[in-house]
């Protein structure tokens, strides 16, 4: 596996070497989560038949969601595309996220500009690489996995196991969210939930277009640690009010 990944990284720096770039991603919520999550709905008996059946509507409509991923050299900055955004009241999305993400590869960097908390550090992923490799969109792709650790916000930690599938043919270490760090452009993620596949790839991008926002230096950066306690302590007020 050692020798696989040098070589992987050896000829990697053979193909494209992009200074910066914007990559379109689309996220859909997966069908067999969409399905368990209904018919687990459907057994709870502490929700009433009226909400059951709207949250059961929602998911069954559940339309995708658009992010871009623009990057130069060291930085890149993940956000939703809000201009494909439909005003026709609420619909479910891909549960793909909200949050934008900022990235710097020479720090190690990912934080996340989240919605409550503000700017939160987010930890790397350890990323195991495979020899498993296919195309999508016409490009070879090399799948690596990893285990994320989250927090409920019924108090508690669950995994959530996650597989990439990078492209060496781009030597970019970004991706969306937090899925960076790989020896090329990651162009799909698949989770549980959801699946963000990469849909178009402009490596020669307008400079004005380009938009990556770094956090300021007098900015509070939250740990995930310290964004647990948060969530705990809030639930904590709730069951007592």
């Amino acid at each position: 596996m050692k020798n696989f990944i040098v070589l992987l990284c050896i000829g990697s720096s053979l193909f494209s070497y992009a200074q910066s770039g914007i990559i379109h991603y689309k996220a859909q919520m997966n069908l067999q989560h969409q399905k368990e999550f209904i018919e687990e709905i459907k057994k709870d008996e502490t929700v009433t038949m009226s909400v059951k059946q709207q949250i059961i509507n929602l998911y069954k409509n559940a339309e995708p969601d658009y992010y871009e991923l623009h990057f130069n050299a060291n930085e890149s900055y993940y956000f939703k595309d809000e201009s494909l955004k439909k005003e026709e009241g609420y619909k479910m999305g891909s549960k793909a996220g909200q949050s934008p993400y900022y990235t710097n590869a020479n720090s190690n960097a990912i934080i996340e500009d989240n919605s409550i908390f503000n700017f939160v550090s987010q930890e790397p992923l350890d990323w195991k690489i495979t020899n498993e490799r296919i195309k999508i969109n016409g490009i070879e792709c090399y799948k690596a996995t990893s285990t994320e650790i989250l927090y409920s916000r019924q108090g508690h930690f669950y995994d959530r196991d996650v597989v990439a599938w990078f492209a060496p043919e781009y030597s970019v270490k970004f991706g969306p969210k937090m899925y960076s760090g790989l020896p090329g452009l990651v162009i799909e993620v698949e989770r549980k939930e959801f699946t963000i596949t990469a849909t178009k790839i402009n490596l020669n991008p307008d400079k004005k277009r380009l938009k990556i926002k770094p956090v300021g230096k007098d900015e509070k950066i939250t740990s995930q640690k310290e964004t647990y306690q948060k969530i705990a302590e809030m639930m904590e007020y709730r069951k007592k009010n």
